[in-house]
């Protein structure tokens, strides 16, 4: 009689574990050389690595806080407005919207004020647009002796002296 073994065939055994071992060869000769590919850092890789790693070998954080290299100057907060530090490095000086108003600037229509003027005749073509990107020129404030013109390739008058 022939044992069971026997009639599973020997041959077949060893073909099977030749090639496990050899694919296990293969896959841990694929990590090994992945491994050492990721290695090569230069020295400020891995010093920028140390220094920002999340936690360290003992699982302590290794993360700075993140106002500690902030130096925050000496200042003051004028009246009614009282210093605030709540969750931010150096603090800021506040005071309710009912103590100090707030700037709540609205929109005007287009030359509400009546200071738009109309752009240079020689300007550019890169002035007029295209749509909301058109230049919009304003009525220069200017000095004794000078007065608004254009020229030089302007988009809008400039004050310059007579």
């Amino acid at each position: 009689r022939r044992s069971r073994l026997a009639s599973f065939g020997w041959r077949d055994v060893r073909r099977n574990l030749e090639t496990m071992k050899l694919a296990i060869v293969a896959m841990l000769a694929a990590t090994v050389s992945g491994n050492l590919l990721r290695q090569k850092q230069t020295p400020d890789e891995v010093k920028l690595g140390m220094e920002y790693r999340e936690k360290d070998s003992f699982g302590n954080t290794a993360l700075a806080p993140a106002c500690s290299k902030v130096e925050c100057g000496e200042y003051s907060c004028p009246a009614p407005f009282e210093l605030k530090t709540d969750g931010t490095c150096c603090g800021y000086c506040w005071a309710p919207d009912h103590v100090v108003a707030a700037d709540r600037h609205r929109v005007v229509e287009y030359n509400a004020t009546g200071f738009v003027v109309e752009q240079c005749d020689d300007a550019p073509s890169t002035c007029k647009g295209p749509g909301a990107n058109v230049v919009r020129c304003f009525k220069p404030s200017c000095r004794e002796g000078e007065t608004a013109s254009c020229g030089g390739g302007r988009c809008c008058p400039l004050c310059q002296a007579r």
